[in-house]
């Protein structure tokens, strides 16, 4: 997934919009829509009031609690596989991202770690509309 070939004027970057969403920031879920095009979903955990931003929100009984925090996502995740992948249709590959070195890639029901994250290509968000492009999927500041 990694293109060490990439020049700098091939990059589209992040808009402050998308950034101000959570697009980009960590923890996020990348699916895999087809060769080299991804889509991502923010993550937001909150404990009161559900943020009215795109992506996939976890309701939590504490912030700081992240051993919970955590059982409480993959919950979240294991849902939204069962959303997005049918019974009768072809599985997206999907991969739960914490930090540019540490994934996991939901597959039969099971998260499987791996130190290499999904990055480059296309990135849309869920309605189809561009985020980046031939770049890391996260914010590099």
């Amino acid at each position: 997934m990694r293109n060490q070939s990439m020049s700098n004027q091939d990059i589209f970057p992040m808009s402050a919009e998308k950034r101000a969403q959570g697009y980009g920031t960590f923890p996020y879920v990348i699916v895999r829509i087809q060769g080299a095009v991804y889509m991502q979903f923010p993550i937001h955990f909150y404990t009161e009031s559900n943020p009215q931003k795109p992506g996939l929100r976890v309701r939590v009984d504490s912030l700081n609690d992240e051993k919970q925090n955590f059982h409480d996502l993959f919950n979240v995740i294991r849902q939204f596989d069962q959303q997005i992948n049918t019974i009768d249709a072809k599985a997206l590959k999907m991969c739960l991202v914490l930090s540019p070195l540490v994934c996991h890639f939901f597959e039969d029901d099971t998260f499987k770690f791996s130190d290499e994250i999904p990055e480059g290509g296309s990135l849309i968000d869920a309605n189809y509309k561009m985020l980046a492009m031939n770049s890391p999927h996260y914010i590099i500041d």
